[in-house]
């Protein structure tokens, strides 16, 4: 009970060495004991566990924490239990926290068995102390690295961004965090190692700040690579599987932003829309398989004929293809849709059918400079009203509406 109690953050009364102690802490184990002992510790109160003899059978270390329960400085309670033992707890009294030079040899033991190289600097940034680490990672003693700057460590060019983000006043008012960077190896060569800095307590004699440097190298071919997975995603998610070309949402997207580029600079934008002439009766004679290859060297022909950076030509969607054309006016649209035609009827398909086939094409032909209040749709539907009118008057030309 009273185990739970202090686990509750309840402060132990100094009346319980009085009577009523007769079974108290008789059902608790030693490792139950250290679970008391470590939470007391949490909370500034030493502990030790004696037998009847007065020898320490458990206790813990405590610093002077920032909070703790209410107990005088310097007060203690005695319990005796039930099996003979005793149970003193006290509050420790001020100034006993460990002193700097403690701390200092702490920090030295710690750095010392860490595969991160660990420096201390001053005020001035100077290096007062450097673990073995920094053998291994930079190629320099730890002892000859004593007295240089932390700036001669990291490559020129990012030193004054470093120092800014972690040394000045602004940064020590907040958290600086993890830093990703290139320190110099000895013989000049980079590497990419993360960094932390933080403050050490008052009086140190290693100096201002530790700064914790670990080996990121990995991390960044890791990243490197994500990155590049992320891009290719980002091209198949846009990229029509079968003919290559950009698809009908990079389509979609393109078209919207030359739309609002062309209306802020008054410029006029072209749009063909292409449908495969009698598609549906080829895919029936020959098969599925050998429309996708039709498909695919229309494709192949189209994106030839548009060669002028900015243009897009994209599959639309089934049988049907899309050139945006920014910058173009609705002669200039007019002569490249001839082009495709033409380059299109021209092909033979002999890969796709023994002896060659033809194949044509119908295209719809929109251009106009964008006005306020309009929409790409608008041009969508002015091309595809022109692939409809070019279909009615006999298929294999390109059409543009009045």
């Amino acid at each position: 009970q009273r185990h739970a109690r202090m686990r509750s953050g309840a402060v132990p009364s100094t009346t319980a060495t009085t009577a009523g102690h007769g079974d108290r802490g008789a059902g608790l184990d030693i490792q139950e004991w250290g679970d008391v002992a470590h939470w007391l510790a949490g909370q500034g109160i030493a502990f030790n566990l004696e037998d009847a003899q007065g020898r320490s059978l458990l206790a813990n270390s405590v610093a002077e924490p920032a909070g703790g329960h209410a107990l005088p400085l310097g007060a203690g309670i005695t319990l005796p239990l039930a099996d003979g033992r005793l149970l003193r707890l006290s509050k420790q009294a001020a100034g006993t926290s460990p002193a700097p030079e403690d701390h200092d040899a702490r920090y030295r033991l710690l750095a010392e068995h860490s595969g991160d190289l660990i420096l201390a600097v001053d005020a001035n940034l100077r290096i007062r102390f450097a673990s073995p680490a920094a053998k291994p990672m930079l190629d320099w003693a730890p002892e000859t690295l004593h007295g240089r700057t932390l700036a001669e460590l990291l490559v020129p060019q990012e030193r004054a961004s470093f120092i800014a983000r972690h040394f000045t006043h602004s940064a020590r008012l907040g958290n600086s965090g993890q830093d990703l960077f290139r320190a110099l190896r000895r013989n000049g060569n980079t590497l990419w190692v993360e960094a932390r800095v933080a403050r050490l307590p008052a009086g140190s004699v290693l100096g201002d700040y530790v700064v914790t440097l670990r080996e990121a190298e990995r991390r960044r071919q890791t990243e490197a690579a994500l990155a590049a997975a992320n891009q290719e995603l980002s091209a198949l998610a846009a990229t029509d599987a079968l003919t290559g070309l950009p698809n009908r949402r990079q389509f979609d997207l393109t078209l919207n932003k030359e739309w609002f580029r062309a209306l802020r600079d008054g410029v006029p934008l072209g749009l063909l829309m292409i449908d495969v002439d009698h598609f549906k009766a080829l895919n029936d004679r020959l098969g599925h398989q050998a429309g996708d290859l039709c498909l695919a060297e229309v494709a192949r022909v189209i994106r030839d004929n548009v060669r002028r950076a900015g243009d897009l030509a994209a599959r639309y969607g089934g049988e049907e293809f899309a050139v945006i054309l920014p910058g173009t006016a609705a002669s200039g649209s007019m002569d490249i849709a001839e082009i495709i035609r033409r380059a299109i009827e021209a092909v033979r398909f002999e890969q796709v059918v023994p002896g060659g086939h033809a194949l044509t094409v119908s295209l719809g032909v929109a251009a106009a400079v964008p006005l306020a209040g309009a929409g790409a749709h608008t041009l969508v539907h002015a091309a595809d009203s022109a692939l409809y009118q070019a279909k009615r008057n006999g298929r294999n030309r390109s059409e543009m509406l009045n």
